[in-house]
């Protein structure tokens, strides 16, 4: 490509559909770039997630007042997935269930049940997941806790974020413990327990719950995808840019950038491969 052809490239750009074509491709960069960086941060979101599952899933159970020495406090980032040792009794009469939860392939629910503590507080244990019933709108018949006292390892999870969405009776969309707490007499903790066991075990119980899927998804793939978009714009536009200049100035054929000329001779006084060639043809 020649210098004419560059700088009828360049002029192009005084010209008001090119420069707002240009401003588009700015614009459309600048969106891309963001859908990168919101999938980026995705995957980020996902590794420490595994992170966390992988530090605490299996660590040693402890007293939940280690963790959490107050109803009122929020349960720290690194200690999701901690395993706590929680005592109380079961109150069946505030079971809850939870819609549109899977296991594998099915589709069911999950059995909230409140643990009350000797000192009145309450934690929020799911005790695993049921199938569907047959009408499909409510899960089948749920098998009840254990009476009495009780003895929970538990995995600590933070609530879920509500929604307004009003589901049948005895049912909840969400983990939404703002929501739960509102029939619950007592201060009932910030974070809930996913089960881990329970003593005395009693014949039938809800499926637990298996660890969790540490999949990372495709979120990284999308993120470079945006971003490869978001070069590939300008090149598309420069391409275009430059064969209409070259089309103005009237020079004809494919697009060629032109290489520096290289020496003959790497060095001074040596021959260059092809009199050697030559030499040894003779």
């Amino acid at each position: 490509m020649s210098r004419r052809d560059l700088l009828a490239a360049l002029r192009l750009l005084t010209e008001r559909g090119w420069a707002l074509g240009l401003l588009g491709v700015v614009a459309l960069s600048v969106a891309f770039v963001q859908l990168g960086q919101w999938q980026h941060h995705r995957y980020q979101a996902k590794v420490l997630r595994n992170v966390r599952i992988d530090t605490n899933y299996t660590a040693t159970a402890v007293p939940l007042e280690e963790v959490l020495s107050s109803p009122s406090q929020p349960l720290p980032g690194a200690q999701q997935w901690r395993p706590v040792i929680i005592s109380g009794s079961y109150e069946p009469s505030g079971q809850l269930v939870v819609r549109n939860r899977s296991f594998g392939r099915e589709s069911g629910f999950e059995v909230l049940v409140p643990l009350r503590r000797s000192d009145g507080s309450v934690v929020v244990i799911d005790r695993g997941w049921v199938p569907l019933g047959d009408s499909g709108a409510a899960p089948a018949p749920v098998p009840p806790p254990p009476s009495g006292p009780v003895e929970v390892t538990a995995r600590l999870r933070p609530g879920e974020p509500g929604s307004d969405r009003t589901p049948p009776p005895g049912q909840v969309m969400e983990i939404d413990l703002p929501r739960i707490a509102a029939g619950i007499d007592g201060p009932l903790y910030q974070a809930y327990g996913q089960l881990a066991a329970e003593s005395p075990a009693p014949a039938l119980a809800p499926r637990l719950l298996p660890r969790p899927d540490e999949d990372l998804g495709p979120h990284l793939g999308y993120a470079w995808q945006w971003w490869l978009f978001a070069v590939s714009g300008y090149g598309l536009f420069g391409y275009h840019l430059l064969r209409e200049g070259r089309r103005r100035v009237g020079t004809t054929g494919p697009i060629r950038w032109r290489l520096p000329a290289v020496a003959g001779r790497s060095r001074a006084g040596e021959p260059t491969d092809e009199e050697w060639e030559d030499a040894a043809d003779r």
